[in-house]
C-alpha cells in the first residue's frame, strides 16, 4: 500500500515519536470496517455456490430419472425373448427381439451362403510392372451386367497398385496380395466378393492377359458359372424353417423367423434339422422398471436432503432450504409423471401402478414382483402397448399418442430446459448473484485500500507534528537548563 511506504520513511526521519504503532492501529481500524462486509459477502457467496452446486445434483439426479424412462419408450426395449438350437454346430441364435413369438421351430441347412474367390497369375515380386510402367482400366462387371470401370494410374501398374486401386474403390470387393513361397518374392492376388449368388463378379482389361489370369483353372479357379472360372462361386444359402424352403444371401439369417438372428453355421445331413425353442422373457422390463423405482427414489432423498436445513450432508446439504418453491416443483413434477396414466391404455392395464410399481405411504416407490409376473402372464401385450404405445423409435414430434413413458419424459423435462428449464433458470440467477458478490469484494478491496491509506496519512501528519512538539519540549528543557547554569557562574 502507498502509506506503509510513508510510514517507513517517516519512521525513519523522525524519533521515536508517539511510541504508536500508526501501521499496526492503521490496519486494526481498517479492518473494523472491512472484516464485517468481507465475511458478508464471502457468506452470500459460499451460499450461492452450494445453491448452483445443489442444483447441479438434482439435475443430474431428474436427467438420470428421465434416462430410465427412456429405456421403456420403445416395444423392443419392453418384450425380449430368449431363443435356444438343440445344435449350435449347425444353427445357433445371436439375437432376439421383442417382435419375437413363443414357439418352437424346425431348421435345416442344405447350403451356406459364399463369396465368389478368385486368383491371379503368379508375379515374381509385388512391384512387378505389367504394362510398362503405363496405366490401364480394369473392368469388373457384376452379376446383374453392371460394370465398373477401376483406373490403374502410370506407375501403378503392379500387383501391389492393382490391390490398392481395387480396395479403394466403391467395389464390394476386397483384393489382398499373398506371398506363394517365403524363399522368393513370388505372390498372387486374391479377390474376395460379398456372400450371395448376385455378387458374383468378372474380371477383364485391355491387356494381353486380359483377365491377369483371375478365370484361368490353372490357378486354383476350377469352380465353373455360366462358363466363368473362380477358385469359389457365389452362391445363396439354402434351408428350410419348419418346412417352408428359403434362400438368403448370408448366413446371418435375420427375417425367417420375426424377432429372431438365425446364424447358420453348417449343413444338415439329408432329412435331419436343428431346433431354434423362443421363450418370452420378462428379466429386461422387470430390471428396467426396478432401475426406474431406484432413480425415482434417488431424486426424492436428494430433494429432502438438499431441503433439510439439518441435514448433515456436507456439500449441498440444506442448500435449497430457502428456495422451496423449486423443491415443491420439481417434487410436484416427477410425482405427476410417474402415477399419471398412460395415453395409450390397453384393456386393463393404464398405469404403472397396474404392474407392480407402486407408492408407499413415504412417497417412495416400490418394486411388486408378485404383481408383476402375475401381470406379465396373463397380459405382457397390453403392458407393451401401456409403455410404448406399440411402437419402435416414434419421433417425439409427431404428435401421436406414444405411451406411458414418452408422456412422462415430456411432462419432467420441463424442467431440464436448456433455456427455460427451473434448473437453468435458477443456476443462472445463483452464477449471476456469485459474479456480483465478487464484484463487491473486489470495490471493497479497493476502498479499503484507500482508507488505510487515508490513516496512515493522518498517523503520518499525527507523528510529525508529536514529533516537532517533543523537540520544542526539549529544545527549551535545555534553554532553562543553561539559563540556571549562566546564574550560578
Amino acid at each position: 500500500m502507498a502509506g506503509e511506504s510513508a510510514v517507513t520513511s517517516v519512521m525513519a526521519s523522525l524519533g521515536t515519536g508517539s511510541g504508536i504503532d500508526i501501521k499496526k492501529l492503521a490496519e486494526d481500524l481498517t479492518d473494523v470496517e472491512r472484516v464485517p462486509a468481507e465475511e458478508r459477502l464471502n457468506s452470500r457467496i459460499e451460499q450461492e455456490t452450494a445453491q448452483l452446486s445443489a442444483y447441479s445434483v438434482l439435475k443430474f439426479n431428474v436427467e438420470d430419472l428421465i434416462s430410465k424412462l427412456s429405456s421403456l419408450d420403445d416395444l423392443g426395449e419392453i418384450l425380449s425373448s430368449d431363443a435356444s438350437s438343440s445344435d449350435t454346430s449347425k444353427v445357433q441364435v445371436s439375437g432376439t427381439s421383442g417382435a419375437a413369438s413363443e414357439g418352437t421351430h424346425s431348421v435345416s441347412v442344405s447350403s451356406l451362403a459364399a463369396q465368389q474367390i478368385n486368383i491371379s497369375n503368379s508375379y515374381s515380386s509385388q512391384t512387378v510392372s505389367l504394362n510398362g510402367g503405363s496405366g490401364f482400366t480394369l473392368n469388373i462387371t457384376d452379376g446383374g451386367g453392371t460394370v465398373t470401370s477401376v483406373a490403374i494410374a502410370d506407375g501403378n501398374d503392379t500387383p501391389a497398385g492393382i490391390v490398392a486401386a481395387i480396395n479403394t474403390s466403391a467395389l464390394d470387393i476386397t483384393a489382398s496380395l499373398l506371398t506363394v513361397d517365403t524363399s522368393s518374392d513370388e505372390s498372387r492376388i486374391v479377390l474376395n466378393g460379398r456372400t450371395g449368388s448376385a455378387n458374383s463378379f468378372v474380371v477383364s482389361s485391355a491387356l494381353s492377359d486380359s483377365d491377369l489370369g483371375f478365370h484361368d483353372a490353372g490357378n486354383g479357379n476350377t469352380r465353373q458359372n455360366g462358363g466363368v472360372y473362380s477358385q469359389q462361386l457365389a452362391t445363396n444359402a439354402v434351408f428350410t424353417v419348419n418346412g417352408v424352403s428359403m434362400q438368403r444371401s448370408s448366413n446371418s439369417v435375420t427375417d425367417a423367423l420375426p424377432g429372431v438372428t438365425l446364424d447358420l453355421v453348417s449343413t444338415h445331413t439329408s432329412g435331419s434339422s436343428s431346433t431354434v425353442k423362443i421363450q418370452r422373457s420378462d428379466a429386461e422390463l422387470e430390471s428396467k422398471l426396478k432401475d426406474l423405482v431406484e432413480a425415482y427414489n434417488a431424486t426424492r432423498y436428494a430433494l429432502s436432503e438438499i431441503a433439510n436445513p439439518d441435514s448433515t450432508e456436507e456439500e449441498v446439504g440444506g442448500a435449497l432450504a430457502a428456495d422451496f418453491a423449486a423443491i415443491r416443483q420439481v417434487r410436484n413434477v416427477i410425482y405427476k409423471a410417474i402415477t399419471q396414466d398412460s395415453s395409450t391404455p390397453s384393456g386393463s392395464i393404464t398405469a404403472l401402478r397396474d404392474i407392480g410399481v407402486e407408492l408407499t405411504r413415504y412417497g417412495d416407490l416400490q418394486f411388486n414382483e408378485s404383481k408383476f409376473d402375475s401381470v406379465m402372464a396373463s397380459s405382457a401385450t397390453e403392458v407393451a402397448t401401456m409403455l410404448s404405445a406399440g411402437t419402435n423409435n416414434q419421433s417425439k414430434y409427431d404428435g401421436q399418442a406414444q405411451g406411458f413413458a414418452r408422456d412422462a419424459v415430456a411432462s419432467i423435462e420441463v424442467l431440464t430446459d436448456s433455456i427455460t428449464g427451473l434448473f437453468a433458470t435458477r443456476s443462472a440467477t445463483s452464477q449471476s448473484a456469485i459474479t456480483k458478490y465478487e464484484e463487491e469484494l473486489q470495490e471493497l478491496d479497493v476502498k479499503m485500500t484507500a482508507l488505510f491509506d487515508r490513516y496512515i496519512t493522518q498517523f503520518t501528519v499525527m507523528e510529525s507534528l508529536v514529533n516537532q512538539l517533543n523537540s520544542t519540549r526539549n529544545s527549551l528543557s535545555d534553554t532553562w537548563m543553561n539559563m540556571g547554569n549562566f546564574n550560578k557562574r
